[in-house]
């Protein structure tokens, strides 16, 4: 997980804490109260999943730029491998010859 997506959800849970402790501590009706709980929920069920959306874009960057990197890194080990076979076999016939 991101730093960013780390630091929207620890934003959020102290914005919480921090709601849910003034909402306790104000005077006012238990209506009202149970009013803001509400509305405050609202607001982090929403913070929640944007956060989440913004992880799972994160994700899928993250998997496709690995999966590039791997095709690169297995095409150049490919060329790598057909240079060592290249210059063995080069060096396998130079020694035949010598010795014939």
């Amino acid at each position: 997980m991101n730093d960013l997506v780390k630091g929207t959800l620890l934003l959020a849970g102290g914005i919480v804490i921090g709601a849910a402790a003034a909402l306790l501590l104000a005077p006012q009706t238990g209506e009202e109260t149970r009013k803001q709980i509400a509305d405050l929920a609202d607001e982090l069920k929403d913070r929640a999943e944007e956060a989440a959306k913004k992880a799972g874009e994160y994700a899928e960057k993250t998997a496709k730029k690995a999966g590039e990197y791997a095709e690169k890194t297995a095409k150049k080990a490919g060329e790598y491998a057909e240079q060592a076979k290249e210059k063995y076999l080069s060096k396998t016939k130079e020694e035949a010859a010598a010795e014939a």
